[in-house]
């Protein structure tokens, strides 16, 4: 069996490829592509794969637009850290889904139904999907549940401000100058947060475009950019993702 990985966190892609390797050493694997732009090219020019391994979201958008230039059609597996609620849409045939970190049994149960089922998988299914989560609006995380006191409370995602990251604890900077830690990675509170309002700046930041304050030049092709109601803070934006935040800006 030919499987193709959709993944742009490196540690999740090298999970998926372990438990393939156990469950059957014979799969020849591909990947993984962590762009929809790469996605695509492979897609047009390569064998299509008996199944495709999915993340919702890759480094440059949904996997779903990169799904759409497949030349016929194949069954997909989509991996998630996102609860039921949130895809209720992928009950189609020939398609499941699995939440991350992914079970190496469950994994092995959605690749049998592949092989049973997979002379049902139709374009149609695929077109279904896709117009089930436009029209459903891919639900993005909306509050947090944070333990307090004897109990728990909830953040409103609009609360923060921005997200912060040190020896390897996530916290929530929320716009009355408190913080709250979190037990979620910044890899997948990036994509949990919808990035209509959410900009990664870098490793330990994940910004609210709301909160920007200033956005300045700074040296070597880089910018600094400030946020409201935290005047210490000063997050430095590479080179490379420097054009990336002005696009995603100037809409």
């Amino acid at each position: 069996m030919n499987i193709l990985i959709l993944e742009d966190e490196q540690r999740n892609a090298d999970r998926l490829i372990r438990l393939l390797q156990k469950i059957d050493p014979t799969f020849i694997i591909s990947g993984p592509m962590t762009s929809v732009k790469d996605t695509i090219a492979y897609l047009q020019t390569q064998s299509s794969p008996d199944v495709i391994l999915s993340d919702i979201r890759l480094s440059d958008g949904l996997s779903f637009d990169a799904l759409k230039e497949a030349g016929s059609p194949i069954p997909v597996i989509f991996t998630t850290v996102y609860d039921e609620y949130a895809i209720r849409a992928f009950k189609y045939n020939s398609f499941d889904y699995l939440l991350k970190p992914v079970d190496k049994d469950e994994l092995a149960q959605a690749i049998c139904k592949v092989k049973q089922y997979a002379l049902n998988t139709t374009e149609d299914n695929l077109h279904q999907l896709i117009e089930a989560m436009e029209r459903s609006n891919y639900k993005y995380r909306e509050r947090f549940l944070i333990p307090y006191r004897d109990g728990y409370k909830t953040v409103s995602v609009n609360d923060i401000c921005y997200v912060f990251t040190e020896n390897k604890i996530v916290r929530l900077f929320l716009r009355d100058g408190t913080s709250e830690a979190v037990s979620v990675s910044m890899d997948d509170l990036e994509k949990q947060l919808n990035p209509e309002h959410f900009f990664r700046a870098n490793r330990q930041y994940i910004v609210r475009m709301e909160s920007i304050k200033y956005l300045g030049n700074y040296f070597g092709g880089k910018l600094v950019l400030r946020l409201k109601g935290y005047p210490d803070v000063e997050i430095i934006i590479s080179k490379d993702k420097a054009p990336l935040l002005k696009k995603w800006l100037d809409r």
